[in-house]
């Protein structure tokens, strides 16, 4: 007989299985709710952080902006990114799409934001160790994190991915956002986009890329810099294979095509420049005084410059070298390397130089060099330097004596000797023996007595006013030195000078920037021309006929004489104390070249260094293979401007005379003896004839 169980006790029984019941229930409804809730605030959270982002954001990325030289060709580049956009109105590539697609998200066209299968093959095999770890991320994805620059691997980062991915879904269509990602994506080695990578690989457009190409393309993706084929061509090859094995899978090709991909050759480019140097650099320094930086920083600009690129390298070519002449003549070394290339700040006991190149009729800035190597030291010393400029000074000086003191090349200077460093003012006429030359004569041979005479005479607030209007912006100082180069210049500025005699007179502003169009190929920028007249033609072409002495009889006779330059030219040589500076400025017709070489502190160069021996080589070579090239620049016959007559001094007894462009009025000085002029007539004639000249070879 069994006994039945009591009801009160089968009551309570069941009313502690019911609270059982009701604590599940309620802690699993809590559980559910705390989970929604975070999972609410969580969506929440990642839906506004991601709302904050301008979407806009994923199709606006740095570009790289190509620049032009003189005859319209590219040259260089420079940016933050090299980037360089698939061309806008034609549609991505479709054998890239198809290998980019295979490789990096299959279903992409078929899924949203997300791909949750692929997410899940992911999850297993990185959980199971198989292999290299993998993300599982769509292309969508990738766009997204690469757009705002999240490339950290958390938990953090990989959420707002997939919101911002959902964001982009829905505002582009897969077209555009296949076309941002190939141009966001990065391809190692500085290398942005797939139209920058197959011009830098293979020098063609991503449109002309074949199969094998395009699957090298897509490979690297995934390892950018490891798979470089500019750094491992066999890991290349592989990225390669791998991209072609999933095309097969993905049946847009055979596996007969993707065995014929395999065998054929990358046919690989070396590693192009992709910018950087003077030339370029220079370019940015003056594009940055025009455009506001957003729009240089954005970049995808057009920028056509007045830059000759065969110039250019030459005058690299001919300054590195001369320097290094004159060191290993030193038996000089640099076990320490030339100067700091992350800074550009120089070594200053390094033999350093610098090249500036125009033409003198446009103002057009044609080469730039401003260090024996811009990989070692970025300081432009063509630009930004400012040094003593020794004789070179000293064409100015006459100028602006025929212009304002009614001097030309046939009157009389005094060039009696006295102490140069002293700062007693220069001595009056004792009545004693007089050295007296004209002054032709007296640049020629650089005589710096008649030189600082003359600067008296000019006056410091004419010679300013004069170097002003040929585009020097510092004032020369007042003091007597300043007439034999004691004043601080930059090349660029001394060159402008010998621009301005090169084009008879007349100065015209440097730039190297001529027109800007922006990534939609719109004018920004359009360089218009300033020019001024400083000198009288007259006066321009007396200058330049005592310069082209210089070079045929005087200190720039190297030239001519040792190597073999025989264009129609002018220049001067230019020494500071102790040899501490060597320049030298000459021109032609449709071309002005400057070269300075010396130490960033300054010191001696080399015993006897002067200028026709350290700096005149540089110009004479470039200049002599710039003669040499076909489609140069003409080396014409100066022109002889109205009023004036060539007056030929030495005949053709000595084979090439000294030439003297002057007024019938002025000829008439070459007749009689040297005499100073007189107070009242600064003009009066003066002069030495034919037979002196003869006599003068005998003392």
């Amino acid at each position: 007989m069994s006994r039945s169980t009591p009801p009160k006790l089968t009551r309570a029984k069941s009313a502690r299985r019911k609270a059982k019941r009701n604590i599940l229930t309620w802690f699993l409804a809590g559980t559910l709710i705390a989970v929604i809730s975070v999972f609410i605030l969580v969506y929440a959270y990642y839906s506004m952080r991601a709302g904050l982002i301008n979407i806009d954001v994923i199709k606006e990325m740095p570009k790289a902006s190509i620049l032009y030289d003189y005859q319209g060709h590219a040259f260089s580049r420079f940016f933050d990114e090299n980037r360089i956009a698939l061309p806008a109105n034609q549609p991505v590539p479709k054998l890239l799409a198809q290998a980019v697609v295979d490789t990096e998200d299959r279903r992409f066209y078929s899924h949203g934001a997300i791909d949750l299968y692929g997410m899940a093959r992911a999850a297993v095999s990185n959980l199971a160790g198989h292999g290299s770890r993998q993300g599982g991320s769509t292309i969508t994805q990738q766009l997204g994190r690469n757009s705002i620059g999240q490339l950290q691997r958390t938990y953090d980062r990989k959420v707002l991915e997939i919101f911002l991915a959902n964001r982009i879904e829905q505002a582009y269509t897969k077209e555009q956002i296949l076309r941002y990602y190939l141009d966001r994506i990065y391809f190692g080695q500085g290398l942005y986009g797939a139209e920058t990578t197959a011009n830098a690989f293979f020098g063609i457009s991503a449109r002309q890329l074949n199969l094998a190409q395009c699957a090298l393309l897509a490979g690297m993706i995934s390892s950018p810099n490891s798979s470089s084929p500019w750094k491992d061509i066999n890991a290349a090859r592989a990225a390669r294979d791998r991209s072609l094995a999933k095309m097969v899978r993905a049946g847009d090709i055979t596996q007969a095509q993707a065995d014929k991909a395999q065998k054929a050759p990358l046919a690989l480019r070396p590693r192009p420049d992709f910018g950087g140097g003077f030339a370029t650099s220079e370019v940015r320094r003056q594009l940055e005084q025009i455009l506001d930086p957003t729009t240089i920083q954005q970049g995808g600009l057009k920028i056509f410059t007045t830059i000759d690129p065969r110039l250019q390298a030459i005058a690299e070519n001919a300054l590195t070298a001369r320097i290094n002449e004159i060191e290993s003549s030193k038996g000089e070394t640099h076990a320490n390397g030339f100067g700091d290339p992350n800074t550009g700040m120089p070594d200053e006991d390094v033999l350093e130089g610098a090249f500036f190149a125009m033409d003198p009729a446009n103002g057009a800035i044609r080469a730039v060099v401003g260090s024996r190597d811009f990989a070692l030291s970025q300081y432009n010393r063509a630009m930004q330097a400012r040094r003593q400029v020794g004789s070179t000074i000293k064409p100015l000086i006459y100028a602006t004596a025929f212009a304002e003191k009614n001097y030309c090349p046939a009157s009389t200077i005094d060039a009696t000797k006295f102490n140069l460093t002293s700062s007693n003012p220069i001595p009056a006429d004792d009545g004693g023996p007089q050295t007296l030359l004209r002054i032709n004569d007296a640049l020629v041979k650089s005589d710096d007595y008649s030189a600082e005479r003359m600067g008296e005479i000019v006056g410091p607030e004419l010679l300013n006013t004069y170097a002003h209007r040929c585009g020097v912006t510092t004032d020369i100082p007042p003091y007597r030195s300043s007439y034999l180069g004691a004043c601080d210049l930059s090349l660029n500025e001394l060159t402008g000078i010998y621009a301005t005699f090169a084009d008879e007179g007349v100065c015209v502003r440097q730039h190297i920037v001529v027109q800007v169009l922006d990534d939609k190929d719109r004018v920004i920028y359009k360089y218009q021309g300033e020019s001024h007249t400083v000198f009288s033609k007259q006066v321009a072409r007396q200058v330049t006929g005592m310069l082209q002495n210089v070079l045929d009889f005087g200190t720039g006779t190297p030239v001519r004489q040792q190597y073999k330059f025989t264009a129609p030219a002018g220049g001067k040589t230019g020494t500071t104390n102790d040899y501490k500076d060597a320049w030298f400025e000459g021109f032609t017709t449709h071309l002005v070249v400057g070269v300075w070489i010396g130490y960033d502190k300054p010191r001696e160069i080399m015993p006897g260094g002067y200028a026709a021996a350290v700096a005149l080589p540089v110009w004479a070579n470039v200049m002599k293979q710039m003669q040499q090239m076909p489609g140069g620049y003409p080396m014409l016959d100066f022109p002889v401007p109205p009023g004036l007559e060539t007056v030929t001094v030495g005949g053709d007894f000595f084979g090439h005379g000294e030439r003297y462009y002057l007024t019938p009025e002025q000829h008439a000085m070459l007749d009689q003896e040297p005499v100073l002029p007189s107070d009242d007539n600064q003009s009066a004639p003066q002069g030495r004839n034919i037979i002196d000249r003869i006599f003068d070879l005998f003392h």
